[in-house]
């Protein structure tokens, strides 16, 4: 049988890989950006970033959803600074070039007879909502679609009514690592007895050994398996919020199951639990460089500080998180070595990983 292994070196430290990369997997790919309750109404807005490339998540006046980039057609300069906001229309600051909430250009200073407004709208992605989750895609031509995929992996979580959520924290971390490195690292929970004990403390270590080994393809179902007697994701299995619309607790035990969608090699990773949603998402910088994000979800009647806090629904994987950076560190220092050569993985503490590099090199042209 073929051992299954990491990836060269170059493939962690050159700047040509990165660029590659980019082409090939981040602006075609989906992503989870953001919930519908952010974007409620005209002109509501909230924008990100994957490898440079900047993007505007943005609803129309007919309460279309919009994926634009975030540079002037003009001279590029950005066009939103702020991560969120609500706009009528968008101004350039840099020449007051502006454009309607479509994309689409409407004005621009004294401008000459022959330019063709219609041609210079800004360049746009693709979006698709799934129960309130939206997800965009760079790709300049349309990517195959995404709800499918979530219908068929994901349908436990609409048991929970994610479209009756809201953003209850979020938390950003730069790591000083290549991307895969730390996607590896999520993958897989070799690491995990010594390094994250209260994720320990929760979750079902063998059982989500057992869930990952048949992992295969871009698109992924399944939760994050708890420890038996727990409700949710938490240090003593308590409940730390309210259960989401759909969810019930009966006799101390959950109504429904766990439920999970997860999107390779860029990472998005969603986790339903009985009163809350957690989303993981990796997003690239440059060879060397990634940011982590994480983002909680409750119900949208919870109010914090009287149904739930901010620290006892984050505390597990706050604490992983950090747990997480200098490991990830540490090992990008060490593939820099000349020497390096691709390690063996663990054909059951690792598969995941080895699954989604399987996508990577499909997905690279590497097979």
């Amino acid at each position: 049988m073929t051992t299954r292994t990491t990836l060269p070196r170059d493939a962690y430290v050159s700047d040509d890989v990165f660029e590659a990369e980019v082409q090939r997997i981040f602006l075609r790919q989906w992503t989870f950006v953001a919930h519908e309750s952010q974007l409620d109404g005209p002109g509501a807005y909230v924008t990100d970033e994957i490898a440079g490339e900047g993007f505007i998540l943005v609803r129309d006046d007919d309460r279309q959803l919009h994926a634009l980039l975030n540079t002037c057609r003009h001279r590029g300069h950005r066009l939103c600074e702020e991560a969120h906001g609500a706009v009528r229309r968008f101004v350039c600051p840099y020449h007051q070039w502006s454009y309607r909430l479509d994309g689409s250009l409407t004005h621009v200073p004294g401008s000459p007879a022959q330019l063709e407004h219609a041609e210079w709208s800004l360049h746009r992605g693709h979006v698709q909502v799934w129960h309130g989750l939206v997800f965009v895609s760079l790709s300049e031509s349309a990517p195959p679609p995404l709800t499918p995929a979530l219908d068929a992996l994901a349908s436990d979580m609409t048991h929970a009514r994610p479209e009756r959520l809201k953003e209850a924290f979020r938390e950003s971390y730069a790591i000083a690592a290549n991307w895969k490195i730390v996607l590896e690292n999520y993958l897989e929970c070799y690491h995990c007895r010594i390094n994250h004990p209260e994720l320990c403390a929760s979750m079902a270590l063998d059982e989500m050994y057992a869930t990952t080994d048949s992992w295969s393809g871009q698109y992924l179902g399944g939760a994050t398996p708890i420890k038996p007697g727990h409700l949710t994701m938490s240090i003593d299995g308590g409940l730390i919020a309210p259960p989401l619309s759909g969810h019930a607790v009966v006799d101390g035990a959950s109504a429904a199951p766990d439920s999970g969608f997860a999107i390779v090699p860029m990472l998005t990773r969603l986790i339903c639990h009985v009163d809350h949603l957690v989303v993981h998402l990796l997003r690239p910088i440059d060879a060397r460089n990634t940011r982590w994000e994480t983002r909680w979800f409750v119900t949208d009647t919870a109010v914090e500080g009287v149904d739930f806090d901010i620290d006892a629904l984050t505390t597990v994987w706050r604490a992983t998180n950090r747990q997480d950076i200098p490991l990830c560190e540490s090992a990008a220092r060490g593939v820099q070595s000349r020497r390096f050569v691709p390690g063996p993985l663990h054909p059951e503490l690792e598969s995941a990983v080895g699954a989604a590099l399987d996508v990577y090199r499909q997905l690279m042209d590497q097979t």
